[in-house]
């Protein structure tokens, strides 16, 4: 009896778990998608090893050329830094060096259309020699 009840709690805590940090991903991309001019998708990536000395950003439109762009916002403390994609191709990389912490990301779109345009945001916290460090990230604002 007692065995069963011990199982039953370890999937529950599992389950709880798993529910718990289903809002954190820690990958160096992600796929999303705009529609409305107005929309802002607001994301914290966390870069927590201590030599982190920037976060490295960059956003693609995924090659579909229908004259909408996306512009990147990085932000931390009193520093942040923007780039634009041209249509259908990857914007210039940015490098915001903030150390360790959370990051602001924002991703806007220049121009809205009827149907949701997809984008690519990728990500890396790097040390000065721009290696790759454990990086996380947080949804904060999903618009459509």
């Amino acid at each position: 009896m007692k065995k069963q009840s011990l199982k039953k709690a370890v999937v529950l805590i599992g389950i709880v778990m798993a529910i718990c940090q289903a809002g954190v991903v820690s990958s160096h991309q992600l796929i999303n998608s705009l529609t409305a001019v107005d929309a802002v998708d607001h994301f914290l990536v966390t870069c927590s090893e201590a030599d982190n000395h920037h976060l490295y950003a960059q956003i693609d439109d995924l090659r579909v050329v229908d004259n909408r762009q996306f512009n990147l916002l990085v932000a931390k403390d009193k520093v942040a830094s923007s780039a634009t994609n041209p249509d259908g191709e990857s914007s210039p990389v940015i490098r915001l060096a903030g150390g360790v912490g959370v990051y602001h990301v924002y991703v806007s779109q220049i121009v809205g259309g009827d149907k949701a345009a997809n984008y690519q945001l990728i990500f890396h916290c790097e040390d000065v020699d721009n290696a790759h460090f454990e990086t996380s990230v947080l949804t904060k604002i999903d618009q459509p």
